[in-house]
C-alpha cells in the first residue's frame, strides 16, 4: 500500500510541475511571440549547498523545507566527497599517519546520500533537488612537524561535480585518501613489482635459514613496504612528492566526462589563503589561472558572495572565450552562482544569496543539468528578495529575423543587434549600471534606472571574425548579476539555394520581344489595288499615278521606286508591346500578390537554408511589406505577410495581383 502511495505521490508531482510549465510556456509564447526567451521558463536555483551529510548544520529536509518557503525552485547540493586529510612517516606513510577527518558522503556512505535526496526530491512538490558531490582532488605537504611548518597546500582548491547520480561512480571518484580501485594498478604496478619481488627473495632466505637475524627484521620491512605501495590506489598522485601542477585536477575532469557529469570549478579566489583544519596549517592560493591550464570542464563559479576578479573585462573568462572563438577549445565556459552554504547565519551564510537562474522547457532535474551544460543560465548575488531579473537578453540578425539567448549561437548575415530587459522583481526605485562586453572588452556601458529595455545594433563590430556578448548588470557590490555569453558567426549573404523550391513552369520566364522594323519591301503588301489580269507583259512600265497597276513579271523584275502609296493602317501592330513585358510597379507595403503555383514554400528567412512556415497553394495571396537585398536568377527574396504571419517568398513565384494596365 505504501508503494502505491508513493506512485501516487510522484505522479502528482510530475503533474503539477509539468501543468504549470505548459501553462507558463503557453502565456509567453502568446505573449511574446518573437522572442527566443519566450520558448523558456526561468527558475530560481541554489548551488553548493551542504547539509549534515558533510559539514552542513541542517538535514536535507530541513533545507529544503526553507527553500520552498523563500519560493526556491532548485536546489543543487554540494556535499565533500571526502573530506580526509592525513599525513604519514615515511616510508609507511599510508601506514601510519595521522588522519583529520571530517563527515563526508564517501564516509557517510554515497548510497544512502543519493537516496535521501531523492526521496525528499519526490516528497517536495516544488523544488527539485539534484545531487551533487564537492571534491579536493588533491594536497601536498612541505616543511616538518620537527620545525613546526608543517603545511598542507591547495586542500582548498575544490571542483563540483553535478550529474553523477550512481553511488559506485562517486566511490570511484580520483581522490586521496579515499577507495580501493583498480583504474590506475598499470601506473602504480611497477614499484609493487619491483618490492614484492625483493620481498619474496627475503622470505626464500628466511625460509632456507640464512641470517635469520638479518633476513627477519628485511623480510618484515619489505612486508610494510610492499603493503604501503599496493597498486589499488584511490588516486594516482600523493601527497608527499611536492606540487603535481594541473594534473590531478584534469585527472578529476576527464572521469567525471566519462560518467556524463557535469564539473565546475569553485571559490577560485579566497579571501585569504592562509587557513587552518585543526592544528594543522593550511595554504591555498588564488587560482584562477585554473581556467585556462585545464580543459573540458563545464564552468567555474562566477558569482558569490565576494565580487570575483576572472569575470571583469579581459581577465580570464574572457581569455578562455576567446581560445574557444579561436578554435583552441572544442566548447565554451559557463559562469553559475555559488552559494557556497553551510549554516545559517554562520560566518555571513544566507539561504539563496546567491543564485543561478536557469533557462529551461520544463521543470524537472534533466532540463536543469541541460541548461548548465548548454550555459542557459545567468547568476545573481543578492541583498534581500527583491534580486535583479534578466528577463531579456539576446542577439538578433534583422535582416534574417533570426534570434538567439544565453549559451546560444547565431549565424549572421548583418550587424548584430542586443535585445535587453533588466528589472528588479519587486519592482521599485533602483538604479543600475550595466555593461555591455564583446569578446573581452567594454564596447557600452550605462547607468539607467529599472526597469529598463535597451535595443543596440552593433555597427562597430568587425564582421570577419566570431565575436560573443555577455552583460553585467550591477547595483552595488552585494546586488549585481553576470550572463553567460551569446555567441555570434558572420557569414556573407551566399547566393540562395533553391534546390527545394519548384522550377517555375507557368508563366513562362518573361521574353524580350523587340518592335520589327518596318521595312517597306518586307512589308505585307496592301490590299487596295488588285489587277484581274498581269499576264503577257515582258517588260512593265509604271504609269505615273497615284496607285501602280503592275503586270505580272514572268522573271524577277528590274529595281523599281516604290509608288507614292499612303502607309497601310496595320502597320501599327509591329509597335505593341507585348503582356509578358510589363514595367514593375513601384513597390510598397500593403499591396496584395498572388501564387502562381501550388507548393511555394513561406519560410523562415531569405533561402531554402531557413525552415518552412507553411507551402502556399495556387491563387493564395500574400501582403507585401518590403523587398530584400538577397537575390537568386536576378529576382529577390520579398517580405511578405500571410494570416498574419510574417515571412519569406521568392519574387519569381508570385506576382502582382492587380498589374498596372497598358496604354497604347
Amino acid at each position: 500500500m505504501i508503494r502505491y502511495q508513493n506512485i501516487f505521490h510522484s505522479l502528482k508531482k510530475s503533474l503539477v510541475k509539468g501543468g504549470a510549465c505548459l501553462f507558463l510556456l503557453s502565456a509567453l509564447l502568446i505573449h511574446s511571440p518573437s522572442n527566443a526567451l519566450a520558448l523558456y521558463i526561468q527558475i530560481d536555483g541554489i548551488a553548493d549547498i551542504k547539509s549534515n551529510f558533510s559539514e552542513g548544520c541542517s538535514s536535507i529536509k530541513d533545507i529544503t523545507s526553507q527553500a520552498e518557503r523563500q519560493k526556491i525552485d532548485v536546489i543543487l547540493f554540494a556535499d565533500y566527497a571526502r573530506n580526509s586529510l592525513e599525513f604519514g612517516v615515511k616510508p609507511f606513510e599510508k601506514l601510519f599517519k595521522d588522519i583529520v577527518q571530517g563527515p563526508s558522503v564517501l564516509d557517510r556512505g554515497a548510497g544512502g546520500y543519493l537516496a535521501e535526496i531523492k526521496e525528499n526530491d519526490r516528497q517536495f512538490e516544488r523544488t527539485l533537488l539534484i545531487p551533487g558531490v564537492e571534491t579536493i582532488p588533491f594536497y601536498f605537504w612541505t616543511g616538518s612537524n620537527y620545525n613546526k611548518n608543517l603545511t598542507a597546500h591547495n586542500w582548498d582548491k575544490h571542483l563540483l561535480v553535478f550529474g553523477m547520480d550512481s553511488s559506485q561512480d562517486l566511490e570511484q571518484l580520483p581522490l586521496p585518501n579515499s577507495n580501493f580501485s583498480k583504474k590506475y594498478t598499470h601506473e602504480l604496478l611497477n614499484d609493487f613489482i619491483i618490492i614484492g619481488f625483493i620481498f619474496m627473495l627475503t622470505v626464500g632466505a628466511v625460509y632456507k635459514g640464512y641470517f635469520r637475524k638479518i633476513t627477519v627484521p628485511v623480510m618484515i620491512f619489505f612486508a610494510m613496504l610492499t603493503l604501503n605501495n599496493h597498486p589499488f590506489q584511490s588516486s594516482p598522485y600523493d601527497p608527499y612528492h611536492g606540487d603535481q601542477g594541473i594534473k590531478p585536477y584534469q585527472n578529476l575532469i576527464d572521469y567525471a566526462n566519462t560518467k556524463g557529469a557535469l564539473v565546475f570549478w569553485n571559490h577560485m579566489e579566497t579571501t585569504s589563503g592562509i587557513n587552518q583544519k585543526g592544528d594543522t596549517v593550511l595554504e591555498t592560493l588564488p587560482y584562477p589561472n585554473d581556467l585556462l591550464t585545464t580543459h573540458d570542464y563545464t564552468g567555474f563559479q562566477a558569482v558569490g558572495d565576494t565580487p570575483l576578479r576572472q569575470i571583469e573585462p579581459g581577465q580570464e573568462w574572457d581569455q578562455v572565450l576567446m581560445e574557444y572563438l579561436d578554435g583552441k577549445r572544442e566548447r565554451p565556459v559557463w559562469g553559475f552562482g555559488g552559494n557556497d552554504y553551510l549554516c545559517e547565519n554562520q560566518n555571513g551564510d544566507r539561504l539563496g544569496s546567491v543564485r543561478t537562474i536557469f533557462l529551461v522547457r520544463e521543470r524537472n532535474n534533466d532540463t536543469v543539468l541541460d541548461a548548465m551544460k548548454s550555459g542557459r543560465m545567468y547568476a545573481v548575488r543578492q541583498m534581500d528578495a527583491n534580486r535583479l531579473s534578466l528577463d531579456e537578453f539576446e542577439v538578433e540578425d534583422q535582416n534574417a529575423g533570426n534570434e538567439v539567448t544565453l549559451g546560444q549561437e547565431l549565424v549572421a548575415t548583418d550587424f548584430p543587434t542586443l535585445n535587453l530587459k533588466l528589472r528588479s522583481v519587486q519592482g521599485g526605485n533602483k538604479t543600475a549600471q550595466i555593461q555591455i562586453i564583446r569578446n573581452g572588452a567594454l564596447v557600452k556601458e550605462e547607468t539607467v534606472s529599472l526597469p529598463y529595455e535597451m535595443t543596440w545594433r552593433d555597427v562597430g563590430v568587425d564582421k570577419k571574425s566570431p565575436v560573443y556578448y555577455r552583460v553585467k548588470a550591477q547595483v552595488s557590490p552585494q546586488d549585481y548579476l553576470v550572463s553567460n555569453p551569446i555567441f555570434v558567426k558572420f557569414t556573407d549573404p551566399a547566393p540562395v539555394d533553391v534546390a527545394s523550391t519548384p522550377a517555375p513552369s507557368s508563366p513562362p520566364p518573361p521574353v524580350q520581344i523587340a518592335p520589327k522594323p518596318v521595312i517597306a519591301p518586307a512589308a505585307p503588301q496592301p490590299i487596295a489595288p488588285q489587277v484581274a489580269s498581269l499576264s503577257g507583259a515582258s517588260s512593265p512600265t509604271l504609269p505615273t499615278v497615284a496607285v501602280p497597276t503592275p503586270t505580272q513579271p514572268k522573271a524577277t523584275p528590274a529595281p523599281v521606286s516604290p509608288p507614292a502609296i499612303s502607309k497601310p493602317a496595320p502597320v501599327k501592330m509591329a509597335q505593341k508591346q507585348p503582356a509578358l513585358k510589363q514595367k514593375p510597379e513601384k513597390l510598397s507595403p500593403g499591396k496584395s500578390l498572388r501564387v502562381m503555383m501550388d507548393g511555394v514554400e513561406f519560410k523562415k528567412g531569405p533561402g531554402t537554408v531557413f525552415p518552412n512556415i507553411t507551402k502556399l497553394r495556387k491563387d493564395q495571396e500574400v501582403t507585401f511589406v518590403r523587398r530584400t537585398n538577397i537575390k537568386f536568377n536576378n529576382k529577390n527574396w520579398l517580405v511578405v505577410k500571410f494570416r498574419n504571419r510574417t515571412g519569406y517568398v521568392w519574387e519569381g513565384m508570385v506576382q502582382w495581383s492587380q498589374p498596372a494596365e497598358n496604354k497604347g
